[in-house]
C-alpha cells in the first residue's frame, strides 16, 4: 500500500527559525565547503522525492472522512469489537487483554503456547492481517507478563463476515499450533 505522509503546521517565524533535521533534494538553497543553507518555506522541511500519491490519497481520505456520519462510524466500530470480543472468548487457550468496555477497535491478545509472531504468520497464510509484538508499549507488556500479544483492529470497512473467518481461522490455530 501506500507510504505514510504527515503535515507540519506552524507559526511562520518559528518555522523559519527551526532547523531542518535532514537535509537533500529541494530543501537546501546552496552548499559550501563548511556546510548548506536550507531553502525557503515550505521547501526546507521537504526532503526527497515529494509523496504525490501519499499527498492525493490523504485528500481523498479527508474528504471520505469529512462526508461520513462519525457518530454512526464510531457506532459501527463499538458493536463490532463487541462482537468479536464476544466470540474470541470461545477460542481455546486464548487470552485477551484489556477491558470489554472503553475500548476502541482493538483487540490484543496472546495464544497459550505460541508466539504471537507465529500466530500472526499462521494467520497471514488465511488472508487475516494482524500486528504481532511489543506495540512500542514494552513497559506494558512486562506489566502483563507476556513476551508479546497479536492485535487485531476493526473499523469501518471490516464485517461481521470477517470477524467470523478471524475466529474460525484463530480455532484452527488452537487445534493446530
Amino acid at each position: 500500500g501506500p507510504t505514510g505522509i504527515g503535515v507540519l503546521y506552524g507559526k511562520r517565524a518559528r518555522l523559519e527559525a527551526l532547523p531542518p533535521f535532514a537535509g537533500g533534494g529541494e530543501m537546501i538553497r546552496s552548499v559550501t565547503l563548511e556546510g548548506f543553507e536550507p531553502n525557503v518555506l515550505p521547501y526546507k522541511f521537504e526532503a526527497g522525492t515529494p509523496n504525490m500519491e501519499g499527498a492525493v490519497g490523504l485528500g481523498v481520505a479527508m474528504d471520505y472522512l469529512e462526508a461520513a456520519d462519525l457518530a454512526w462510524v464510531h457506532e459501527y466500530e463499538q458493536a463490532l469489537t463487541q462482537y468479536a470480543l464476544t466470540q474470541v472468548v470461545k477460542v481455546p487457550g486464548l487470552t485477551v487483554f484489556g477491558h470489554a468496555k472503553n475500548r476502541g477497535g482493538v483487540i490484543a491478545f496472546t495464544l497459550e503456547g505460541v508466539h504471537s509472531h507465529d500466530l500472526a504468520a499462521f494467520l497471514d497464510q488465511k488472508g487475516i492481517a494482524v500486528r504481532a509484538g511489543h506495540h512500542c508499549a514494552h513497559p506494558l507488556a512486562r506489566k502483563l507478563g507476556v513476551v508479546s500479544t497479536a492485535r487485531a483492529s476493526f473499523y469501518l470497512y471490516n464485517t461481521v463476515e470477517e470477524v467470523d473467518l478471524w475466529i474460525q481461522a484463530l480455532q484452527d490455530a488452537a487445534r493446530l499450533l
